[in-house]
């Protein structure tokens, strides 16, 4: 049903699914950087392309919305919701009886800031599988809440700047809407804010927030600032600060020395290693390729009774 060389392609089709490569047409299951690219035509959810038009310099794009099928090349697409960020969607692919599943990223449970994962079977599916180690098991959502608002709180009490560092589309958005949601006023990056705008056109608000400017005090706010700037000059001169990671990658071992950060969280907006298992066994599919991720996973998905295996680049790319 599908090719696989650097690029998943539908059989006989010059669609692709989260092309990396230039492609003719393409299906982008979400809007971060290592997902989106230019290509002659694009189909994706009305958030991701609006999205993608801050992020990328052309963007021509057909939108694509949640359960609602669509025909290409003799293929029925339906994008799904996949609870990874605003917009992300798993993209269903049918044809001849055969269902295609291919997961994007996806996050089981609940987000403040992202449609729900809806659950779809299928025989093939292809699925992301980031944090495919028994070591990755998140702690429950509200204990990440209360430790971060508890964190924030601590920092505010002793007269210190509580920094947040966060991926700038996605992580950053659902920092924003946990503290405000729990009565913190926000002092946000620009960067962060132009993708906020975004959610708030789909209805998402997020309390008392100001634009973080360089030099100048931060009083009383939480600040939420991307990642790649906790290391910069900037953050440097910010005085009296205390700091903190978001990320699913927290659980790894001294992950707060290794960040350069006073504290580390693992929230994340990636399923777990028991989500992972738990979304295959609802899903059921027949045949697993996998991506993004350990490639021990589909060994153990094997020991669990399935037909898994890493989904590599053949030589002259095999038909599935």
């Amino acid at each position: 049903m599908f090719t696989y060389n650097k690029s998943i392609r539908l059989r006989n089709s010059t669609l692709t699914l989260d092309a990396r490569q230039y492609s003719e047409a393409c299906c982008i299951s979400h809007a971060h950087t290592d997902h989106i690219r230019t290509h002659r035509r694009v189909f994706a959810t009305l958030p991701t392309i609006e999205f993608m038009k801050r992020r990328v310099r052309q963007v021509n794009a057909t939108a694509a919305n949640f359960n609602e099928p669509f025909v290409f090349d003799g293929y029925q697409i339906t994008f799904v919701p996949a609870g990874h960020i605003l917009g992300s969607a798993q993209i269903l692919v049918e044809r001849d009886g055969q269902r295609l599943l291919y997961s994007g990223d996806f996050k089981m449970g609940e987000s403040t800031t992202a449609e729900p994962l809806q659950i779809v079977a299928c025989e093939i599916l292809i699925m992301e599988c980031t944090f495919g180690h028994p070591r990755f098991q998140f702690p429950p959502r509200e204990k990440m809440i209360a430790r971060m608002c508890e964190w924030a709180d601590a920092a505010l009490r002793d007269g210190a700047t509580p920094a947040v560092f966060a991926y700038a589309l996605g992580k950053s958005q659902e920092a924003m809407k946990i503290f405000s949601d729990n009565g913190f006023a926000l002092s946000v990056h620009p960067s962060i804010l132009r993708l906020a705008k975004v959610y708030e056109h789909f209805g998402y608000h997020f309390g008392e927030v100001t634009p973080y400017h360089r030099h100048e005090p931060v009083a009383n706010r939480v600040l939420i600032m991307p990642a790649t700037a906790r290391r910069t000059r900037q953050m440097e001169k910010l005085a009296n600060k205390r700091t903190l990671y978001l990320s699913g990658w927290a659980l790894e071992h001294n992950a707060k020395f290794r960040l350069g950060v006073d504290e580390a969280l693992p929230l994340s907006d990636h399923a777990d290693f028991p989500g992972l298992v738990e979304y295959v066994r609802r899903v059921n599919p027949k045949k697993i390729f996998t991506t993004h991720g350990p490639a021990d996973f589909a060994r153990h998905l094997r020991d669990l009774g399935y037909d898994a295996k890493p989904l590599d680049a053949p030589p002259q790319g095999e038909l599935f």
